[in-house]
């Protein structure tokens, strides 16, 4: 039992500090769009590979994406880092179009958060480490927590479109509790507030 107020030097022991569970939800960095995320940072990060969410991050609820977002696409595929679109979609069909007009490969069915979808992209390229992985989406609950619970360095987006499925819908309050306590925690780093 614990002597409350009573200071003891013990040999050996460490005082751990508690690890916030929200942390789990942190991206690394937040932008407002995909197209916001400078090359710069990507090659300071060593980044060889980005995978990207697709509803309401790459494209709105018409399924319509920017000329922007394609640009910028097209810029960093020239400076060889790899794409793929890594979606919780059930339809093939949807994703198959976007990622055929944006000219990136395709994992549809990822069960994000879950490791499964990352690890089966991954697995296309063992010979980048990773901390070399990016994941950039909209949602804490599937893109950023499934990113940090695989081990990857993730970014948040502002979402496209206010108009979402369901159960986006129904989250979309606890991610602001746990985005108000992130800014908080991280008001003096170079951040930006999605």
């Amino acid at each position: 039992m614990e002597n409350v107020g009573k200071k003891e030097n013990v040999v050996g022991v460490k005082k751990v500090k508690k690890k916030s569970i929200l942390k789990n939800f942190y991206p690394e960095y937040t932008f407002e769009k995909v197209e916001d995320i400078p090359y710069e940072l990507l090659n300071k990060l060593g980044i060889k590979l980005i995978l990207m969410d697709m509803d309401n991050t790459l494209i709105d609820s018409k399924g319509k994406f920017s000329k922007e977002l394609r640009k910028w696409i097209k810029n960093i595929k020239a400076k060889g880092i790899k794409l793929y679109i890594v979606s919780n979609s059930i339809s093939e069909k949807t994703v198959k179009a976007v990622s055929k007009a944006l000219g990136v490969k395709y994992f549809y069915k990822a069960s994000k958060p879950s490791r499964k979808g990352f690890r089966k992209v991954c697995d296309n390229f063992p010979e980048i480490n990773k901390s070399e992985i990016l994941m950039i989406g909209d949602q804490l609950f599937t893109d950023v927590w499934g990113g940090n619970r695989f081990n990857i360095r993730t970014i948040l987006v502002r979402r496209l479109n206010k108009r979402e499925i369901f159960i986006s819908r129904i989250k979309r309050p606890f991610e602001r509790l746990i985005l108000n306590h992130y800014y908080k925690k991280e008001e003096n780093n170079q951040k930006c507030r999605v």
